[in-house]
């Protein structure tokens, strides 16, 4: 038996006629209400099946395929059981109610009236309670519930008496509450419950009749009741509460009518249905004048209905099947237009293509292959309304700018491919790049090749589905790049990229097309390169491809675009490419300019729309001839909006845009309502609106459509900002829901959103992520969405889904791993197992195989043998003697074909298995695209639940924010919402197409503000443009607002208000668009006071030349972008001279040009322009009518009017003062195209208009739209440059020439001023003329500058000398004429006696005035009281407030003396004396402070002193100091605490009597060194008295030449011989660096040659003895203690001691290491535990919340353990310096036969920090298995199971066998500690494995015991040192035994021990072994003063009294007189 089941509700099984008939073997048996499909398969599985009431399907009908429910189909021996949930929390009161009303449904009596009543009304309250988990769970019962599904379909089925009794339903108490509950628009918009609404819908239309019963009855009920009710005068009141009681159940009635119909496709076709909506007509008719809001809400549903059905009053003459057309005229259309042929099959030549259909959401967004190569005009609809179209109404506009706009769009890429590929020679595989440019330049639509194809890879992604990583040929820039450069090439390079559209095109044109989903440039590094997930290292790296590494090929990742109709066709394109090596005549193009997300979102909402056009306002959207408009003097009238109809009319307050100035008792009432509108005169009164703001805003509020013109500067943004102010103040009594404001641009959107933001409006949301504006940063969707939590329903949907979309996930990636592959024989045999056992065992003689179509061999062939035998023609083997037959049957009989498959011959054979791998191909392909639909439905479902809670973030705000583009990407969620006001700004230049899709179905009031006499939408093709005169036919870009204003409703126009005051231009400016575009414009008085233009006579000028456009461009004026040199030239000109006048600053100066090859031009000329030019960092403060003017968001909100009393202030202005600085013009300037400037302004616009020709084309500025708006951008002054010629063919331009001519304002010269020098005349034709004239500025002196601005005059300097005379005295200012004077400071040298008695030297002149003032300066020597120190000072000094800064000297307890200064230690405090004014001396406080001496304690590690300052008995840091260690070869770069790297360069001793060292410098020399002397001849000419090997010294060394003084010199120290008495020759001399000198045996006894070399008796050396580590001094020289290290003699002593020195830095620096790691490891145990703790939080939602949660987890587990195990990589064997020298000296032997003595006593090895860090990494390791089983044991069992042996299991088993490992080298190296902690650690790694306590399995016993008694062991070797221990060893004991918590907070006594142990090797002090060899330190004087215990192995260590404990020995080898030693 098959069962179908939907979410896995149980309903009734639905029996057929004939219980248990079977159809194709198999019992038909349907659960859950599957919405039409399942009625559909029943249908045809039992024909004539009837079904019972009782039994009959919960089904829609018609719906077949498009079912969205899921369809399980359960295989024999399965049941269709849902599996148990999680028990669910406790439930809140809200969910009480709702869980109490569920149970009254499944009641007996749920039908009877009283208990109905109470039913539906309580549903109706949960609806509308606010509580979403409330409304969701009362949704999805309904929907969900077979108990509420059967109780609904009783009451559709039941009837309603048309009075109220008690005993049966009544149509008032009972159905219009019903319709009420199912028509509520929370139920309707609810996107998580899409499927349970449309069940409930389902079951009121039933079969189709029950639906067509049940509204005829309500109908019946309507029509009785409207004629019933009273209406004469006496039943007044009683006829009211009728009629409100009719509409309201007309309204309710009309509404579930209408969702009924659009949610049943069948609907449409049910005849029977236009009979109830003619009914419901009727009624609606009747009362339609009453305007009330039910009854307007009912007409407007009913419109809708109409237009589904295809019967309204505004689609006359069309039939129900449109696809029936006279092409001849009949249908009234005129002669004319008979050439236009139809779309689709309505076409006269049949389809054009298979994309060409007559129903626009049939057809493909992006062209299609077919579609390219078809070489028919597709259908292009005319806008005008009487031309032939195939659709009416609202269906009419919908096709038309699906059309259009598509057109524009896609049919972009259609041309360009088509070009490209009739160009393929020229453009791909032609070598000439300038032909190949040349033939691009020549396509609308931009494009970027990239050839060289080859698919590297398809995969599977669990966000996009499947992802094709395509390789390419490197752009021929990057060609011969270097690897940075083409790095930053890709990352500068917006080719390809993320989002981008890209088409696989062949020369065939087969097209694909694809969208970027990654671009790397560098391949990211694998988190695998270093360590493992359980932090071991590992060797192997992953390599990603990326665009950027390979020199010669890049990659990108890419994706079919979703959604589209070719993507089968594409799949199995791409799988066919990808079998291929390389893609041959196939490129990748790039569509730069077209932007995939900018059109896509419109066109798919289009469709949308087409097929259920739930659009408001149809009936002013698409004009109907035989619709009856109302109208008033030729004035349509629109109906108020329909919210403010509630309750008779509500009443507005306008109060919240008053004037704040108006006294409150003169202030009047601002009110507004249907019936009583508020008068414009009292709004000009009362806010400081002008009129025309006044009536605007009066329209917007009265009318449901409202248009308002702003023309320029106007203020049109601000009076939609007090349209939002009024609506928002007085929402709750309107309930208007969000208000919708649309903006074209993110620009403009943000800029209006800031300004209600700027009002006070905090509940603002703004859609989409490319907003610019930090004020919206907290108001955008994505940070509000975080504050939302999800509801029940919503969590366990999500739940539901992720688990799907894993499910699936598993069976793409298996299916996109054969992606590449073809098919095999494998495959071939699979196929014929499943469908043609005989033929299989015919080809393969063999018994029938096992599941995967494989056999084990038994004979000599195998199945892939036999099969390539077979396919090539062969015998069958063991067959001799029978040929393979020669015959040639075609495919239709092979087919058929059931005989001996090696009866075939080879053609036939072949031909066959073509055939067969085709079919394996299409099954293959279609069970990819099944699953890949599955997975998208999947993903759309998913999506919807989080849309739910975006939704509900929504409905929660204000004002709702959103782009036309963004608003159609979300368009499914937007029209949830219960918004009933659409505001969009500019939307005269919005294209009709956006603006559509912004309406919203709840709309009930649309603002639409523009100009639509300035510019118009922007479009791609010219020839759609209303600017071209083919374009004019279709008007793309004629914007809804622009279509209003013209259309015609039965004769009447549509209402517009237009502002008629501008607040922008100064009237001179102003006139030239009053003149010609706006005869109404006023300015605004304020306007007039705008000053003058700086620099310039005139404020208004038009620069006439004739100096001709740039040559070298062609072509169409929408494809060539033109430039003008000479315009450039004046255009720098003119604004370098406005920046000198030092009175504009940014953006005050903006200069526009309509096309962008001029503005780059402009651009390239300011940016390498320098001049002086002032800045505007120092404004502060400008006048407030400025400010005004200046506001944020400039544009059309700036034009907003001003209080009266800024406007008086404008004429004053106050001028700060300026800089004037260095700096680029282009700092300062606005460059921009016309286009781009509306609803921008600036104080001084230069226009350049570019064209100069002699045919007189004006090119873009022919347009009234475009001159408009560039001649309304400037306030202060306007300049226009250009050829007044070419431009007067245009009639406005003609008209402005003239208004110019008539005030003088153009001519070939313009004027320019001086502000110094106004009566000077200067004038400037051409650039060169500005260098002549253009300023350049007191003093007295004549300027030698060239005239100049003030402020520029102000910042020059005058150089000539002052001329002016000091007042008091005759001397002349002596300074240059720019400088203050000053004081006079002439130098007067005559005896002036002060009045101390000292006499100076000299005085200056002006100190002479009053010698009481003058400074003595003559040294004299005081006692400074308090100290008595005598000091010597100036004269002038006061002893009383003199601080002595004599050094204090003063003994501290430290024994050091006091450093400070004495007025330091000295503090005197004020009393109390003092401050009543009393003279008693102050008291002193001696205070020394800290000791600031230097702290001097020499390091063990280095031959460096302490320099801090002293510290006490503490520890000092570590050395800081730049390391001294140096070779021949370099100098250490370290510091010198840290380890040395050991120098690898071969040593550089040698002598010509022995063979020269061999070994590496750092390691140990064995060469035996020469005693001879040296034979080398000094430079004096005589021989060397050094020894052999040794650098020669100076002849000023020689003993033959040497002075006296040096031969006297004390060479030998023990004989005390002199130089020049010692024989050289027997005991040659050695000179070190220093300049000191000694014989060899004197210094061979110094160093202790005999520590490492063997000598004889004679005391010459025989070999070196073998290496080892012994007591060595590193000794210096014996006079002045400088180093002895570059003495090669001596080599072997030095290294010794050397690596000894860098042994004792080891063990600090790793020790030191150690200790921040152990910090480190606390910190993150806590944070695993909180992981953990926070964990079950967090994944409550969803299992994808787990499963990333435990990938965060593991990833930082990892991350953790690698830390450590880099450190133990780092103190491991062979990283000491031990270790290191013992590798060179390997290395050595094995690379060139080296013979040494070096060998390596283990013992030198230090263990302690490997083995420390060992434990460190099993601690860590134990906090992370401990979390992570905590974390997993929640999962469910078998994805517990899965986790710890995929993840844990492996790194269990590891760490317990490293544990082992660290207790024997522990136990060998006597580290007694790090033995039990392994120990420990090793138990409690085995107790994660113990299943539990009561576990009685003999091995896990076993095991249990071992451990415990090894733990008790150790508590028998504790010992003082370890004692803290004995608690780790409890709680493993605890774990063993079952124990289930740990805790891993450190006890005190362990954290003390690390901290000691971090000062163990601090590297002062004196070092000692205890007597297990372990050193330790003892600081401060070095000497044991407390006894204690060694830290490893708890042996006594200290002493008493300077003695040590015994056993304790001198690490001799270790410290070895560090405090002499200097290295």
């Amino acid at each position: 038996m098959r069962t179908w089941t939907c979410h896995g509700v149980d309903y009734e099984k639905i029996v057929a006629k004939g219980v248990g008939k079977k159809v194709g073997g198999e019992e038909i048996v349907v659960k859950g209400a599957v919405k039409g499909a399942v009625k559909g398969a029943v249908k045809g599985a039992v024909k004539g099946a009837a079904m019972t009431v009782d039994q009959e399907m919960k089904v829609g009908v018609g719906v077949g395929a498009a079912c969205k429910w899921q369809h399980i189909q359960s295989l024999p021996g399965q049941s269709s059981v849902v599996p148990e949930t999680k028990p669910r929390p406790a439930r809140n009161e809200g969910q009480n109610r709702c869980f109490e009303w569920r149970g009254s449904i499944n009641r007996r009596n749920s039908l009877h009236p009283t208990k109905l009543e109470s039913i539906l009304k309580e549903a109706i309250e949960m609806i509308e309670s606010g509580d979403s988990e409330v409304k969701q769970a009362t949704i999805r019962h309904l929907g969900e519930s077979e108990d509420a599904l059967t109780w609904m379909k009783k009451i559709v089925e039941s009837d309603f008496s048309r009075h109220d009794t008690v005993s049966e339903l009544s149509f008032y108490k009972h159905c219009v509450p019903f319709l009420a509950l199912v028509s509520h628009e929370e139920i309707i918009s609810s996107l998580v419950l899409e499927k349970a609404v449309g069940t409930i819908y389902n079951v009121i239309y039933g079969n189709g009749q029950r639906g067509i019963r049940f509204f005829k009855h309500i109908g019946e009920h309507l029509q009785s009741l409207s004629e019933n009710i009273p209406e004469n005068s006496n039943h007044g009141q009683v006829a009211a509460e009728e009629t409100a009681k009719f509409e309201k159940a007309n309204s309710a009635a009309t509404a579930a009518l209408y969702h009924t119909i659009s949610l049943n496709y069948e609907a449409f076709i049910e005849k029977e249905f236009k009979q109830v909506v003619s009914t419901f007509d009727t009624c609606v008719k009747k009362y339609h004048n009453t305007g009330s809001y039910c009854m307007r809400q009912a007409e407007r549903d009913l419109q809708k209905i109409k237009e589904r059905l295809h019967m309204s009053e505004s689609i006359p003459g069309v039939s129900m099947n449109i696809g029936s057309y006279n092409t001849h005229g009949k249908n009234g259309f005129r002669d004319f237009e008979l050439d236009i042929d139809l779309p689709g099959e309505l076409s006269v030549g049949g389809q054009r293509h298979d994309n060409d259909h007559k129903d626009i959401d049939k057809i493909s967004i992006l062209p299609t292959t077919d579609e390219m190569k078809s070489d028919r005009s597709d259908f292009l609809p005319l806008k005008r309304r009487t031309a032939k179209h195939h659709e009416e109404g609202i269906y009419r506009l919908l096709d038309s700018q699906f059309r259009l706009l598509r057109e524009d769009t896609a049919g972009q890429l259609r041309d360009a491919v088509r070009g490209l590929v009739k160009q393929w020679d020229v453009i791909v595989q032609g070598k000439s790049m300038t032909a190949r440019n040349k033939a691009l330049r020549q396509f609308n639509a931009k494009m970027s090749i990239f050839e060289g194809l080859n698919i590297e890879r398809v995969r599977f992604d669990k966000r996009r589905g499947m992802i094709i990583d395509l390789s390419f040929f490197q752009p021929q820039k990057c060609a011969n790049m270097t690897p940075s450069q083409r790095i930053n090439w890709w990352k500068e390079s917006k080719d390809l990229g993320f989002g981008s559209l890209v088409a696989l095109i062949d020369d065939t044109l087969e097209t694909s097309f694809l969208l970027v989903v990654d671009r790397e440039i560098t391949a990211r590094p694998s988190h695998n390169d270093e360590f493992d997930e359980f932090g071991y290292p590992v060797m192997k790296r992953k390599q990603i491809k990326d665009l950027a590494s390979d020199q010669h090929r890049a990659m990108v990742s890419l994706q079919l675009v979703p959604g589209q109709d070719t993507s089968a066709t594409d799949q199995a394109r791409l799988r066919h490419l990808a079998q291929s090596q390389t893609i041959v005549n196939a490129v990748l193009v790039e569509f730069p300019g077209l932007l995939f997300p900018s059109f896509e979102p419109i066109l798919k909402c289009l469709q949308s729309l087409h097929k259920n056009p739930n659009i408001p306002f149809t009936k002013w959207l698409c004009p109907g001839q035989d619709i009856a408009y109302e109208s008033s003097n030729g004035v349509l009238d629109l109906p108020q909006p329909l919210y403010l109809t509630r309750e008779g009319g509500i009443n507005l307050d306008l109060s919240c845009i008053r004037s704040p100035g108006i006294p409150s008792d003169q202030r009047e009432p601002l009110v507004h309502s249907v019936n009583e509108p508020v008068s414009v005169e009292a709004l000009q009164r009362e806010t400081s609106l002008d009129r025309g703001q006044c009536e605007s805003l009066l329209l917007g509020l009265q009318k449901e459509l409202a248009l308002i013109q702003g023309p320029p500067g106007t203020g049109k943004s601000y009076v939609g900002i007090q349209l939002a102010k009024i609506l928002l103040s007085n929402r709750k009594k309107i309930a208007i829901g969000p208000i919708i404001c649309v903006c074209y641009t993110n620009h403009a959107l943000d800029q209006f959103l800031e300004h209600i933001l700027d009002n006070g409006e905090e509940k603002i949301i703004r859609l989409g992520s490319r907003s610019k504006s930090e004020k919206l940063e907290n108001h955008t969707l994505g940070n509000i969405r975080k504050q939302i939590q999800k509801t029940r329903t919503e969590r366990e949907n999500i739940w539901k889904y992720i688990r799907e979309i894993e499910s699936l996930e598993a069976k793409l990636e298996t299916e996109f791993s054969r992606f590449s592959e073809g098919c095999s024989w494998k495959d071939v045999s699979k196929y014929l197992v499943e469908n043609n056992l005989n033929l299989y065992k015919s080809l393969f003689d063999q018994d029938e195989p096992d599941q995967e179509g494989f056999q084990t061999v038994t004979k000599r062939r195998t199945n892939e043998q036999l099969f390539k035998l077979w396919l090539h023609g062969r015998r069958r083997p063991g067959r001799y003697g029978r040929q393979v037959p020669q015959t040639d049957r075609g495919l239709n009989i092979l087919k058929g074909y059931t005989g001996d498959l090696w009866e075939l011959s080879k053609q036939e054979r072949m031909r066959l298995n073509v055939y067969w791998e085709s079919l394996v191909e299409e099954d293959y392909q279609q069970r990819l695209q099944d699953l890949t639909k599955q997975f998208q439905e999947a993903n759309r479902s998913l999506n919807a639940q989080y849309k739910e809670t975006d939704k509900r973030c929504l409905s929660q705000a204000r004002v709702v924010g959103v782009t036309t583009t963004g608003l159609a990407s979300n368009s499914e969620m937007l029209r949830s919402l219960p918004a009933k006001v659409l505001l969009i700004e500019e939307a005269a230049e919005v294209l009709e197409a956006h603006t559509i899709t912004a309406f919203l179905p709840s709309i009930e009031h649309v603002i639409l503000i523009g100009d639509h006499q300035q510019l118009r939408a922007q479009v791609s093709k010219y020839e759609l443009s209303m600017e071209s005169e083919r374009g004019q036919k279709y008007g793309l870009d004629e914007s809804l607002f622009e279509r209003l204003t013209k259309e015609s409703f039965g004769g009447a126009k549509m209402p517009i208000a237009t502002m008629d005051v501008q607040r922008r231009m100064h009237p001179s400016i102003s006139t030239l668009i009053r003149e010609t575009m706006y005869p109404n414009l006023k300015d605004h008085p304020s306007t007039k006071d705008h000053p003058e233009v700086l620099g310039m006579r005139r404020r208004l000028f038009w620069l006439d030349h004739q100096n001709h456009e740039d040559s070298g461009s062609s072509g169409g004026e929408i494809q060539t972008s033109k430039t003008n040199e000479w315009e450039a030239n004046l255009v720098v000109s003119i604004v370098r001279h406005l920046t000198r006048q030092g009175i504009y600053g940014k953006d005050d100066i903006a200069v526009l040009t309509p096309y962008l090859g001029q503005l780059r031009k402009l651009r390239k000329k300011f940016m390498n322009t320098f001049d002086l030019i002032i800045g505007d960092k120092d404004l502060e403060k400008v006048e407030e009518a400025d400010e005004l003017d200046d506001m944020p968001g400039k544009g059309e909100a700036s034009d907003s009017r001003m209080p009266k009393s800024l406007m008086e202030k404008t004429s004053a202005r106050v001028e700060p003062q300026q800089q004037v600085y260095q700096g680029k013009l282009s700092d300062g300037l606005r460059l921009a195209t016309v286009d781009n400037f509306q609803g921008e302004e600036a104080k001084v616009i230069i226009l350049s208009l570019v064209r100069s020709n002699t045919e007189r084309k004006c090119g873009f500025l022919k347009t009234s739209n475009r001159i408009n708006v560039a001649l309304s951008r400037a306030r202060h002054g306007m300049y226009i440059i250009g050829d007044a010629e070419t431009a007067s063919p245009v009639k406005m331009w003609s008209d402005i020439i003239g208004i110019l001519k008539t005030n003088g304002n153009i001519g070939p010269k313009i004027e320019l001023m001086c502000p110094r020098h106004p009566e000077s005349q200067m004038e400037a034709s051409t650039p060169e003329d500005f260098i002549i004239h253009s300023p350049e500025g007191g003093c007295g002196h004549a300027c030698i500058l060239k005239c100049h601005s003030k402020a520029l005059h102000d910042a020059v300097k005058c150089q000539e000398a002052c001329i002016r005379q000091f007042k008091d005295c005759e001397h002349v200012c002596p300074k240059p004429c720019w400088k203050d004077c000053g004081n006079c400071a002439f130098k007067i040298t005559s005896n002036i006696q002060l009045p101390c008695g000292h006499t100076p030297p000299y005085l200056e002149c002006h100190e002479t005035k009053d010698l009481e003032k003058v400074r003595c300066f003559q040294k004299v020597t005081r006692t400074v009281e308090g100290c008595n120190h005598e000091v010597t000072v100036p004269c002038h000094v006061k002893m009383e407030d003199y601080k002595c800064r004599t050094r204090c000297g003063s003994d501290l307890p430290c024994g050091h003396k006091c450093q400070r200064q004495c007025f330091m230690c000295r503090i005197a405090k004020r009393n109390i004396s003092e401050l009543l004014g009393e003279e008693e001396p102050r008291s002193i406080t001696i205070d020394h402070g800290a000791c600031m001496t230097p702290c001097g304690r020499g390091y063990t590690t280095c031959n460096h002193d302490c320099r801090e300052p002293c510290h006490g008995g503490t520890a000092c840091k570590p050395c800081a100091l730049p390391c001294d260690v140096f070779c021949n070869h370099s100098k250490c770069s370290k510091l010198c605490s840290e380890p040395c790297p050991p120098c690898v360069e071969k040593c550089t001793w040698t002598c010509p009597h022995r063979e020269g060292c061999k070994m590496p410098c750092a390691v140990p020399c064995d060469m035996i060194p020469c005693n001879k002397r040296c034979e080398n001849i000094l430079s004096c000419g005589h021989v060397c008295p050094s020894i052999c090997g040794e650098d020669c010294p100076s002849p000023l060394f020689c003993q033959t030449c040497a002075s006296p003084e040096i031969l006297g010199r004390i060479v030998d120290l023990v004989m005390f011989s002199s130089f020049g008495d010692v024989d050289v020759n027997e005991d040659p001399i050695i000179f070190p660096a220093c300049g000191h000198f000694f014989t060899v045996s004197t210094l061979d006894g110094h160093m202790g040659i005999r520590d490492t070399y063997n000598v004889d008796e004679e005391g010459s050396i025989i070999e070196p003895k073998s290496f080892v580590s012994v007591d060595l001094k590193m000794k210096n020289c014996p006079d002045c203690r400088a180093t002895l290290r570059n003495i090669h003699r001596y080599n072997r002593v030095v290294k010794v001691a050397l690596l000894n020195e860098a042994t004792r830095r080891f063990m600090a620096y790793s020790t030191k290491k150690l200790s921040e790691l152990v910090e480190q490891v606390s910190k993150q145990e806590v944070e695993l535990e909180n992981m953990v703790n926070t964990f079950s939080q967090k994944t409550a939602s969803s299992f994808a919340s787990a499963t990333a949660e435990l990938l965060t987890f593991k990833n930082t587990a990892t991350r953790f353990i690698s830390t450590i195990s880099r450190y133990l990589a780092s103190t491991s064997r062979d990283e000491q310096p031990y270790g290191r020298v013992e590798s060179m000296v390997l290395n050595e032997r094995r690379r060139r036969g080296t013979i040494s003595k070096f060998e390596l006593d283990n013992s030198i090895i230090q263990h302690g920090s490997s083995l420390r860090g060992s434990i460190l990494l099993f601690r860590i390791s134990w906090a992370v298995l401990w979390n992570y089983k905590a974390m997993i044991k929640n999962l469910e069992p078998n994805k517990v199971t899965k986790e710890w042996n995929e993840w844990a299991l492996p790194a269990l088993e590891k760490v317990k066998t490293d544990c082992l490992n660290i207790q024997h080298t522990a136990h060998t190296t006597n580290f007694q500690k790090q033995e039990i902690e392994a120990q420990i650690y090793h138990a409690q790694f085995v107790s994660l494995e113990m299943p539990t306590a009561n576990d009685q399995n003999a091995e896990v016993q076993a095991a249990r015991e071992r451990e415990i008694a090894i733990l008790d062991n150790c508590l028998t070797k504790l010992t003082a040192s370890t004692q803290h221990l004995k608690d780790d060893i409890e709680k493993a004991k605890t774990l063993l035994n079952g124990g289930t918590f740990y805790s891993f907070v450190e006890p005190e006594e362990k954290r003390l021990i690390y901290e000691a142990m971090s000062r163990e090797f601090s590297g002062t002090g004196h070092w000692y072994y205890c007597q297990n060899n372990h050193p330790f330190t003892i600081g401060e004087c070095g000497m044991a003063m407390e006894q204690a215990r060694c830290p490893e192995c708890g042996a006594p260590v200290g002493g008493q009294n300077h003695t040590s404990v015994a056993g304790v020995t001198r690490a001799a080898d270790i410290e070895l007189e560090m405090g002499a030693l200097r290295i």
